[in-house]
C-alpha cells in the first residue's frame, strides 16, 4: 500500500509481481488432496534443511502455502512502490523479509566474528511496570505486568529507516568472559553480553530503559504446538511446588483478569504469543514496520518526526494494511505446515546420554512427549510452561505474568541441526553451545544443573551427545 500510483494500476501490476513470485515454486508430490497430516508431521533433524519441509497437503492448502512463502522470503519494499503486493516496509524496520531471521524456516546467525549483534538478534526496550493488574490463578495472587516501552524509542530498536528516516540506533554489545571450572578440573570460558546502543538518532534512552535480547526461533513443528489442548499444559503446573521437587511451572495468560475467555500462552521466549498468526504479526510490525490487524497503525514514537511524515498507505480492495489479515494468515499457514524435527535414532552413547537427561533431572520441564487434541504424539522436549530461571538469566522484562527471572521451557527438538549450524542457544544468545546454556541455568533448574555438573566428563559427553541427536 503506502503508493501513489493508482489504485488500478497498483492492482494489476501487484497481482502480476505475486505470479512471477510464485512462479519458482513447483507443483510436487506434497501437493495431494487425498494426503493427511499424521506421522508425516515428522522430518529427520540430521538432514539438509532440517526444518523446511513441508507436509502433506491438499490442493487448497498448498495454494495458501505458497502465497504464504512468497510473502515470507521475497523481500518488501519502501512505499511509494509499482506494486500493493510487496511494499509497505518501514518506516523503521531491522529486516526486509522474514526469511532474513529464519533460515530455511528455522533461526539464522545473531552474533558476528567479532562478537557484535546481527541484525537478527533483537534489541527489547522495557521500563519498570507503572501498575499491573492482580490476577487470582490456582489461589495465588498473581500480577500481571505491563510492558512500558521507552518513551522515544518504543519497544523495539530499528537498526534501518526508509528514506529520509532516519535508524534509530546501531546495536551494540559488550562481552563478559566467565571461567568455569568443572569438578574434574575440566575448564571452560562462558560469555555474557551486556548490550548498548550508539548512534542515537531521536537521542538518549530513559535513565531506567532496561535493554533485553531476543534471537529467533526455530519455526518448524509449530502446528503441534498448537494443537496441544490447554488442559494438558496445565495438568503440568505447579505453581506452589506442592510436590517439594523444586519445579513450579506455571501457564503465562495473555489478557486481562476481567476478561471472561483466557488467552494461553505458548510461542515464544516467554510463552508471550498464543498461535502463529500473532506471534507472526508481532514480528511483522516490530521487525518489516509492516502495520497488521494487531498493529494497524505505523509504530512510530511521538518524539520521531520523520517516521511520521513518511508516507502512509492508500487504502486497497484489502484494506489500508501493508499487511492484511489474508495475507498474514498466509504467511501463517506457511510456517504452520512444515515437519517437526523428528530425534535422530539413538546410538548406545545417546542412549546412556538419554537416561542421564532423565536422571539429572532435565525432563522435569523438558517434558519429552506431548499430544495433540488428534491424538498425535511428538517430541519437542518443552512443557510449553514458565519458569523461574534465576538471576543470571534474569533479562527485565516482564511479559503478561511471566516475570523478568521467569521463561518458557525452551522446546529442544532442532538443537542438533542448531549445533551443527554454529547457531548460538539461550534467549539473548550468549550460549555458544548446549553445554553452555546449561551452565547458565538456576532458579528451578539450579538441582538438575548442580547433578549434571557432579557427572564425569565422559557421563556429561554422553548427555550432549543426546541432545545433538534431537
Amino acid at each position: 500500500m503506502k503508493s501513489n500510483y493508482r489504485k488500478s494500476a497498483k492492482n494489476l501490476l501487484g497481482s502480476l509481481f505475486l505470479i512471477l513470485a510464485s512462479s519458482h515454486f513447483v507443483h510436487s508430490e506434497t501437493n495431494s488432496s487425498t494426503n493427511n497430516v499424521n506421522s508425516d508431521e515428522f522430518t529427520n533433524a540430521a538432514g539438509k534443511q532440517p526444518f523446511s519441509h513441508a507436509i502433506k497437503m491438499s490442493d487448497e492448502e498448498f495454494d495458501q502455502y505458497i502465497l504464504g512463502r512468497s510473502f515470507f522470503t521475497i523481500p518488501w519494499v519502501e512505499a511509494p512502490s509499482a506494486t500493493t503486493a510487496r511494499d509497505g516496509l518501514g518506516p523503521h524496520f531491522s529486516s526486509n523479509t522474514c526469511v532474513s531471521c529464519h533460515i530455511n524456516n528455522g533461526s539464522a546467525a545473531t552474533i558476528s566474528s567479532d562478537n557484535q549483534p546481527l541484525r537478527s538478534l533483537v534489541f527489547k526496550l522495557t521500563q519498570p511496570s507503572k501498575q499491573s493488574s492482580r490476577w487470582l490463578i490456582n489461589n495465588i495472587d498473581t500480577p500481571m505486568h505491563e510492558n512500558v516501552p521507552d518513551p522515544v524509542y518504543g519497544a523495539q530498536v530499528s537498526i534501518r529507516g526508509n528514506g529520509k528516516v532516519k535508524p534509530e540506533a546501531q546495536t551494540r554489545l559488550n562481552m563478559e568472559l566467565i571461567s568455569f571450572t568443572y569438578p574434574d578440573g575440566q575448564s571452560l570460558l562462558l560469555t555474557k553480553f551486556i548490550p548498548y546502543l550508539d548512534q542515537l538518532a531521536y537521542g538518549p534512552l530513559a535513565k531506567d530503559t532496561v535493554i533485553s535480547l531476543r534471537q529467533p526461533p526455530i519455526l518448524a513443528g509449530l502446528r503441534l504446538i498448537e494443537q496441544v489442548p490447554e488442559k494438558e499444559i496445565l495438568a503440568w503446573e505447579d505453581p506452589s511446588d506442592s510436590n517439594d521437587d523444586g519445579i513450579s511451572g506455571r501457564a503465562n495468560w495473555l489478557n486481562s483478569p476481567d476478561q471472561d475467555e483466557k488467552i494461553l500462552g505458548r510461542l515464544n521466549w516467554k510463552a508471550s504469543a498464543p498461535n502463529i498468526v500473532a506471534q507472526t504479526a508481532n514480528a511483522a510490525a516490530h521487525d518489516l514496520g509492516l502495520t497488521n490487524p494487531h498493529f494497524p497503525e505505523e509504530l512510530c514514537q511521538p518524539a520521531q518526526t520523520d517516521c511520521l511524515a513518511a508516507p502512509k498507505g492508500d487504502d486497497t480492495r484489502l484494506g489500508h494494511l501493508d499487511l492484511p489479515m489474508l495475507r498474514l494468515q498466509a504467511i501463517a499457514s506457511f510456517i504452520r505446515d512444515h515437519k517437526a524435527p523428528q530425534t535422530i535414532t539413538l546410538d548406545n552413547k545417546a542412549n546412556q546420554g538419554k537416561k542421564l537427561f532423565e536422571t539429572v533431572g532435565c525432563a522435569s520441564c523438558h517434558r519429552p512427549t506431548l499430544t495433540t487434541s488428534e491424538g498425535i504424539e511428538f517430541q519437542p522436549y518443552s512443557d510449553l510452561l514458565l519458569h523461574d530461571m534465576g538471576d543470571e538469566l534474569q533479562d527485565g522484562r516482564p511479559e503478561f505474568l511471566a516475570t523478568e527471572r521467569e521463561f518458557r521451557t525452551a522446546p529442544l527438538w532442532g538443537v542438533g541441526a542448531r549445533v551443527r549450524a554454529h547457531q548460538r542457544f539461550l534467549h539473548d544468545a550468549r550460549a555458544k553451545t548446549p553445554e553452555e546454556a546449561i551452565l547458565w541455568h538456576g532458579g528451578e533448574a539450579e538441582m538438575a544443573k548442580s547433578k549434571f555438573i557432579k557427572l564425569d566428563q565422559e557421563q556429561r559427553l554422553a548427555l550432549l551427545h543426546f541432545l545433538e541427536q534431537l
